[in-house]
């Protein structure tokens, strides 16, 4: 297969998905409570009728018939469709989360404390806890509300509704999306375009910025992070990191990345950036009200746990019900172990930091399916940078690995079987 025709059949197959999700979404959206949403998404039809022509006639695109032109011009067909289709699909703030980031800056430009105040979700449905309550701390790092001031100050000024703070996530999941094609365009990868039909399938599936899904933000800021080596990278670091909890997995694994595969020397610039931009954000809150502001380390195991994969769904199936505590005694166990191989293995393992936090969020009390799709975005860069001409190690298995998963198991089955005990003996 000659790399015009696997441009065009990407071509076909990104037309495909922009179709389905089309339906898809014009499926869930009533065309009499919203009429706006469900003619633009009617009219994005043309869209992938646009793609289909490019398709097949490249030259009205480039006589010569230049890929990377044709490329780029497919993805801007895409990405303008899905801000458009998006921003018109904007019609609630989705989530909880998103509304209580609403809040906290109604909070902040009222001179309160965020983090010391009480909140409830009037437009979208709570999260609720064990104890048949609900959720009403903000427990985000501050950057989670932080990012989204801009457009908070122009919803007020244009008295515009409240969810339209939405708009933020849209544009980071685009963004995220460019700089993952043109990282691969770099490369001259023809399946770089396989980025932008990852948005859609997004989008469709799973985890759609419009609708209050936000880990595309820090996703964004993990993203160059990883791609930056510079004051940017470390900035980006501690963006990601001051967003949201679910960051704080990957943090281990950039580290490391950074400090063996640049030297400590050549990264302290970069971890020189990300300590101060992380104290910058976080020390005003903590200094404004320490209590309040520490509630952001929570591992949600006063929540109901909600997930459909991973470890609680042995809760969920009436085997057995296990204790929010085991999971989170499970997740660290799994990541020092994961740590160990990562660093131990960095030669030959160096691009897969970006699989370590889906495999340790299987082990979470609470197991959302943001938690695992975040990281799918950042494993298409790891490709696209991979180096396929991997040094010879001497890998001893029993020392260097058997003898750590034996350790690891044993420690499982000791906590599982002392649970057991333990279950039984408060019934």
């Amino acid at each position: 297969m000659n790399n015009e025709l696997k441009h065009r059949l990407l071509y076909i197959i990104l037309a495909s998905i922009i179709l389905y999700a089309i339906y898809l979404i014009n499926y869930r959206t009533s065309i009499l409570l919203n009429p706006i949403s469900a003619a633009i998404l009617s009219i994005a039809f043309f869209s992938v009728v646009s793609i289909i022509i490019i398709t097949l006639y490249p030259e009205l695109i480039d006589p010569k018939r230049n890929l990377s032109k044709v490329d780029d011009f497919i993805v801007l067909i895409a990405t303008t469709t899905f801000i458009m289709l998006s921003i018109s699909l904007i019609t609630n703030f989705g989530t909880d989360d998103m509304e209580y980031i609403y809040e906290s800056l109604n909070f902040l430009f009222s001179g309160k404390d965020p983090y010391s105040m009480t909140y409830y979700p009037y437009y979208t449905s709570p999260t609720y806890l064990i104890n048949g309550h609900i959720a009403t701390n903000f427990i985000y790092p501050p950057f989670s509300f932080i990012i989204y001031i801009p457009l908070y100050l122009i919803i007020k000024l244009l008295n515009a509704p409240a969810y339209y703070i939405n708009i933020v996530n849209v544009i980071f999941d685009v963004v995220l999306i460019l700089l993952i094609y043109i990282e691969g365009r770099k490369k001259q990868d023809p399946f770089s375009i396989l980025s932008v039909i990852f948005l859609y399938v997004l989008t469709a599936v799973a985890i759609s910025p419009f609708y209050g899904i936000f880990v595309v933000v820090p996703a964004t800021f993990l993203l160059l992070s990883y791609l930056r080596d510079d004051k940017l990278g470390g900035i980006s670091l501690a963006l990601a990191t001051s967003f949201t909890q679910l960051s704080w997995l990957s943090l281990p694994f950039i580290l490391i990345y950074k400090i063996r595969g640049k030297g400590i020397t050549k990264s302290k610039q970069y971890l020189r950036y990300f300590l101060f931009t992380l104290v910058i954000l976080n020390l005003p809150f903590l200094a404004w009200n320490y209590k309040a502001f520490l509630s952001i380390f929570t591992t949600d195991i006063n929540t109901i746990p909600v997930g459909e994969i991973g470890l609680t769904v042995i809760n969920y199936s009436g085997l057995f019900q296990l204790e929010p505590w085991f999971f989170t005694l499970s997740e660290i166990i799994v990541s020092l172990f994961l740590i160990y191989i990562y660093y131990r293995f960095f030669d030959i393992l160096k691009e897969s930091l970006w699989l370590y936090p889906m495999i340790i969020s299987w082990f979470m009390w609470r197991t959302l399916t943001e938690y695992f799709f975040m990281w799918i975005p950042l494993l298409f860069t790891a490709l696209y940078r991979e180096n396929y001409n991997l040094p010879k190690i001497r890998i001893n298995i029993k020392k260097d690995l058997m003898t750590p998963l034996f350790l690891i198991l044993i420690t499982l089955i000791s906590t599982g079987v002392y649970h057991l005990n333990y279950f039984h003996r408060i019934l």
